[in-house]
């Protein structure tokens, strides 16, 4: 075995999280099960989301991404605004399908305003992988609503 490999694999066999494994990837990821909710995340995508990873894992993904609308009384997913949602409606259209979804652009509310978002998402073994491949550094203010 190469020394790369032995590397890697050395990291399995002892028992490492899905987590820690992740964070050898070069993207930053997000993987969740069949109902939407987060098994593991690594350090890249924390960082890139501005959270603790800490805070991601069993969440639903707009509480891992710090939705303002994963907050209201209806939680995740069941607000009216969540209709709309790409990064829900991408994950449930490749979970129902098993087909890929690539660079998609979207968007993420949060309390510092909008976040645009591009994200691929895959489905493989019962699981979804989210990877965000790009995230504004500054989000856009929100726009106030007309009463």
């Amino acid at each position: 075995m190469c020394p790369e490999c032995e590397k890697h694999f050395v990291k399995l066999w002892s028992g490492i999280s899905l987590s820690e494994y992740l964070d050898d990837l070069p993207e930053p990821i997000l993987v969740l099960d069949g109902e939407g909710r987060v098994l593991a995340a690594n350090q890249k995508l924390a960082d890139r989301i501005g959270r603790d990873r800490s805070e991601l894992a069993g969440g639903t993904v707009g509480k891992a991404f710090a939705c303002v609308r994963s907050r209201l009384p209806e939680g995740c997913g069941r607000t009216i605004h969540c209709r709309e949602c790409t990064i829900r409606r991408s994950i449930e259209q490749v979970r129902e399908t098993g087909r890929p979804l690539h660079s998609v652009p979207a968007w993420l509310e949060t309390t510092a305003g909008r976040v645009p978002l591009r994200i691929s998402v895959t489905a493989a073994h019962g699981l979804v992988q989210v990877l965000v491949e790009e995230a504004s550094a500054r989000p856009r203010p929100r726009r106030q609503q007309r009463v």
